[in-house]
């Protein structure tokens, strides 16, 4: 069946709905904080690898604040991007109200799916081993396929600019993090081992403090190459990484359910051949292998019964992309194979009660795109359309289907200072294999798939506007709209979950956000979010974004730079079905950095500076995060 759900008249209600909120579209680099890339709009020569949305921020993990187990930690202090689901390690994130599989998540350009249903975390890539990580926000995601309907976070772990060693010491969870990297001409390598013990929440206002499930132990490295061979430029890399005993952050430990990951093992490769920026061709793979293990307890706090659910699946892939006459043409497949989860249950004395396989399937997507701009004098049409065949078969079942996704960003220079522009797009989700057809036990409780959950479809409108008032100091504003068909939700009946479709849920807000160059040592940035999302009957849908202010504020002199980060959240009153009020909170970090030599920096972190007692998101289970914590960690570059 073939679906496109643009008309016009609900392109006139989407820009009608958004133009009280006019928005900014060009983006201005971060003071120190973070690096900013924006799509050119004035290239006479299109590139292979222009990026297709108005809003991309690359965010370094050495210029945040330190608190970087999770990719979470790296970007949620921008605007329009916060924490989501229980927390710990596998801490998955949010961005503009959307989350879970409508975020797409590539590592060095290779797609990740774990079929998790609180979403990716990419827990299994240290942040040390990351070198950037680039945010993507705006309609045109849509150029993504399915799993990009609000974004993409595309992570980098092979760009790193010298060979260093480093270690990090965090006492509140005996936390060690010692890893190592190569960064010659041609190839780059480097390896970390990470481990840390069960965290603390805070102890204030009468409140004892609690142990949170937050262990791990981690083993990962990296290998990359790149040469060239007759004019053809050639890039391999490998990733592997096996994590132990990893726990799973929640508010039912240690009381009524203490869930882990015995096993999260994860093998990535890639090789690419370009020549000339004319032509692009990858092929990918991504091994996965996890476990979890779920422990329920009994009112005297005995062991009721347990749960071990294993999973496994093989991604592969292969793309390519060419430069003709200005025009990008793309061809993409993307097939998950061997995806296997199978269950065991054991009774409260350690019997196998029973086991049974839950999902066998196999996964197909075939796609087809194309990439164009108009440029006349101040006005820049940049268009794009991708088609997608999409194939999913388990338990002797098949779901099928095809989409055509459309977009168009209209850029205009008002003045030197001034730019604006206007992006329409629509766009769709293919429910996720566990969706359909995973039955069995979660970490979050039995869970039952739906074989018929339609795919979701979108349209979304973004209207933007940057100005510079001054070389130093900048503002811009994003607001968004979208309309959602067919949005499938999880709620709960007689504690087990289910999903369905819901007609229609509308997601709006925006972003405001201003940075200033004070002089050399001093930068700082302000950024506001406000987000609604609600179904057609007006009621609030799960996983919203919180309305917050983020302030990142930066000091460097001499051997010295000092980032600190301040984000207020505001009180959250009117929530979805499966999550919990929030009271108003105040989140400080800060990090220290000198430069003892050339070669030799040290730094100390201090993390929730006001020891405050608040959760990761508004998720129902999602567990305190942890208290003051202190960290040191050296690093040496050779």
């Amino acid at each position: 069946m073939f679906k496109f759900t643009t008309t016009l008249k609900s392109i006139t209600h989407l820009f009608l709905a958004v133009l009280p909120c006019l928005s900014y579209g060009y983006t201005v680099p971060e003071p120190s904080t973070t690096e900013t890339m924006t799509i050119s709009y004035n290239k006479s020569i299109k590139s292979l690898d222009d990026s297709r949305t108005s809003d991309n921020i690359m965010v370094h993990p050495e210029q945040t604040v330190q608190a970087p187990n999770t990719v979470a930690n790296i970007i949620t202090q921008q605007a329009g991007v916060a924490l989501n689901g229980q927390g710990g390690l596998f801490q998955s994130y949010n961005i503009r109200g959307f989350s879970r599989s409508r975020i797409k998540t590539e590592v060095d350009g290779i797609p990740i799916i774990t079929d998790r249903r609180a979403g990716n975390a990419v827990s299994f890539i240290p942040s040390e081993l990351i070198s950037g990580v680039y945010i993507q926000k705006g309609p045109q995601s849509t150029l993504y396929g399915s799993d990009a309907m609000g974004g993409v976070i595309s992570i980098a772990t092979n760009a790193f600019n010298s060979s260093a060693v480093g270690i990090t010491m965090q006492p509140q969870d005996n936390a060690q993090h010692i890893w190592a990297r190569f960064n010659g001409e041609s190839i780059s390598a480097s390896v970390i081992h990470r481990q840390a013990d069960n965290g603390r929440s805070p102890s204030n206002e009468g409140t004892s403090s609690t142990e949170l499930n937050t262990q791990y132990q981690q083993l990962a490295a990296t290998l990359s190459a790149a040469f060239t061979w007759h004019d053809i430029d050639i890039f391999a890399s490998s990733i592997i990484s096996q994590g132990d005993d990893i726990g799973k952050s929640s508010s039912t430990f240690p009381q009524q359910r203490i869930s882990s990951y015995p096993q999260d093992d994860h093998l990535l490769s890639q090789i690419e051949f370009s020549s000339l920026g004319q032509w692009k061709v990858k092929l990918y793979q991504h091994q996965q292998q996890w476990q979890t293990h779920i422990v329920r307890l009994d009112d005297n706090q005995a062991t009721a019964r347990s749960n071990i659910t294993d999973y496994q699946s093989n991604t592969y892939g292969a793309y390519g992309s060419w430069l003709v006459d200005n025009t990008v043409l793309g061809l993409e497949w993307f097939g998950r194979h061997n995806i296997d989860i199978s269950e065991r249950e054991f009774t409260s004395g350690g019997e196998l009660a029973w086991a049974k396989t839950v999902v066998d399937a196999d996964e197909d997507t075939y796609a087809a795109y194309i990439l164009h701009d108009w440029h006349v004098n101040k006005l820049t049409l940049a268009t794009g359309a991708r088609f997608d065949s999409i194939n999913v078969s388990a338990q002797q079942q098949t779901k099928r289907d095809n989409f055509l996704s459309l977009s168009a960003d209209i850029s205009y220079t008002l003045s030197a200072q001034t730019f604006a522009s206007i992006q329409i797009a629509n766009a769709f989700r293919f429910p996720t294999v566990s969706e359909l057809f995973f039955s069995g036990e979660t970490p979050r409780g039995n869970t039952q798939g739906n074989m018929d959950l339609e795919p979701e479809q979108s349209l979304g409108l973004q209207i933007s506007i940057n100005h510079q008032l001054t070389p130093e100091f900048s503002t811009r504003f994003n607001a968004y709209h979208y309309d959602i068909d067919d949005y499938i939700e999880r709620y709960t009946l007689d504690n087990i979950r289910y999903y369905r479709n819901s007609e229609r849920v509308t997601i709006r807000g925006f972003e405001l956000i201003n940075d200033w160059r004070i002089n050399p040592q001093w930068q700082t940035s302000l950024g506001l979010q406000w987000q609604q999302s609600r179904d057609i009957n007006n009621n609030t849908v799960d996983d919203g974004l919180p309305k917050a202010l983020k302030w990142a504020l930066n000091w460097q002199h001499n051997a010295i730079n000092i980032r600190q980060q301040l984000t207020v959240l505001l009180e959250r009153s009117d929530v979805g079905p499966s999550e919990s009020t929030q009271a108003s909170e105040l989140i400080w970090q800060i990090t220290g950095d000198y430069q003892l030599s050339e070669d030799i920096t040290l730094s100390m972190s201090i993390l929730n500076i006001t020891d405050n007692e608040y959760r990761a998101s508004s998720d129902e289970d999602a567990a305190y995060q942890p208290e003051r914590t202190i960290n040191i960690s050296g690093l040496w570059r050779f």
